[in-house]
This record gives C-alpha cells, sequence and structure tokens, in this order.
C-alpha cells in the first residue's frame, strides 16, 4: 500500500517550525513541504494568541517590555539550537557535511505572523505570486514590497523550492507585536485546501515539481476546487 523507496516530510505549525532544521540535518530525505512555519520563536511568541497564556506567567516575573524582550533574545541563543532559525542557510543550498541538498515546498497563511517571511528570505526559495487578491488594498501586505530581491515564479510546473502564500480572507497582520485578533484564525487553512494537498502531492515525488493549482491567480484556502496544469 506504500512505497517505502524514498522517504519524503511533510509537517504543519510546530512541525514546520521544527521541520526547517530537522529537514537541514536530514540524511535520508531530500525534499519536504513545511506547512505554515516561521521563525525565530522570540519574534514569534508575542504575535501569537498562545501568549495570553504564557503571558499570565510571564508578564509578572518580567513587568517591563524591554525586560522581556532581553529575556527573549537571551533565550533565542538556546532555541537557535532547536529551530529553523538555526539552520536555515542549510535547508535548501549549502548542504551539512554528509547530507544532501534539500528542496522544499513552503505553504504560508496570509496574515500569519511575520516569521514566515524570516523564513523563506533565509533559506531562498522563489516565491509564487499573486500573493493577495487584486483589488483588496485594505487586506494587501502593510509592506510596499515584502519579496524585495526574491525571484517570483514565472512559469509551471516549477522545478526546485517554492513559497505559496494561501489567502483564507483573514485581514493583514498588524504591524505592532501583537497577535492578529481579526478575523478567523487561518492557520489550518492551507493543510485543509483540496488544491494545497494536490500541489504538496506533486511536489513531494521523485522528480516533483511545484505546479500551479490557483489557475494563474492568487491562493484561496477556502474548500475551492483543486485546478492543475500537470
Amino acid at each position: 500500500m506504500i512505497d517505502t523507496a524514498r522517504l519524503f516530510f511533510d509537517a504543519n505549525s510546530q512541525g514546520g517550525i521544527m521541520g526547517g532544521a530537522l529537514t537541514a540535518l536530514a540524511p535520508d530525505y531530500d525534499r519536504a513541504v513545511l506547512g505554515v512555519p516561521g521563525m525565530n520563536y522570540s519574534t514569534l511568541l508575542q504575535r501569537s494568541v498562545d501568549y495570553d497564556l504564557y503571558g499570565s506567567l510571564i508578564n509578572p516575573a518580567y513587568p517591563r517590555q524591554i525586560e522581556r524582550q532581553l529575556m527573549f533574545a537571551v533565550v533565542q541563543l538556546l532555541w537557535d539550537r532547536g529551530e529553523s532559525d538555526g539552520y536555515a542557510h542549510h535547508i535548501t543550498d549549502r548542504p551539512l557535511p554528509n547530507t544532501p541538498a534539500h528542496e522544499v515546498l513552503m505553504h504560508v497563511a496570509f496574515r500569519r505572523p511575520p516569521g514566515c517571511r524570516l523564513h523563506h528570505l533565509d533559506h531562498g526559495p522563489d516565491v509564487r505570486g499573486p500573493h493577495t487578491p487584486a483589488g483588496t488594498r485594505a487586506r494587501a501586505h502593510p509592506f510596499m514590497n515584502p519579496w524585495y530581491g526574491i525571484p517570483s515564479i514565472t512559469s509551471f510546473p516549477y522545478d526546485g523550492s517554492a513559497v505559496v502564500w494561501w489567502d483564507a480572507g483573514t485581514p493583514a497582520s498588524p504591524l505592532e507585536n501583537v497577535p492578529n485578533r481579526a478575523g478567523e484564525d487561518p492557520h489550518s487553512a492551507p493543510r485543509n485546501e483540496v488544491a494545497a494537498r494536490l500541489q504538496k502531492s506533486e511536489f513531494l515525488r521523485v522528480g516533483g515539481k511545484v505546479i500551479d493549482v490557483c489557475g494563474g491567480g492568487p491562493c484561496f484556502a477556502r474548500g475551492t476546487p483543486a485546478r492543475s496544469d500537470a
């Protein structure tokens, strides 16, 4: 039932965060899909709604915000050894000794924290555009050109690592160091989208490639039918 000749990796959320480090170190697979990943934890932590719970313990002990930022920065030196932040330059190219070069497909949910952007800025996959629907300036990315210097994919099927942004209709993240509480949380939207699953399936193959499953336009994670040029 399962072909065990080759190994691939597909993980989401914490699996996407830790999966970047794992992929950089993995000697037994060379293709991975990282769903809604991010780095580094010192950046992600206070932008997550989960910090409501963590903050109830941390904030009373460190009442000054500047103290909390210093604490997170120092702890990050330990987290670097276990998350993608410490391995980002080796996830795709510049493989570590005795490991193969890896190809990675990242599925990012629009409005997730900036750690998702840091992740692919560091390890260099190309980004698929357009990233947000035309005519939705209020929901568009708050930066004029957040992908400066990152090549755009211009044709499919695409042979290489890639970032694909999935829009579930959630407003853009705030610029402040706070969680995005507007709209519905899109965290699980890409992995539950049929088209996204098809794209992952076509990538996680021997000789697999990134296919366009969004008809040339923005990718929506709303249960829309899958489309493929494969």
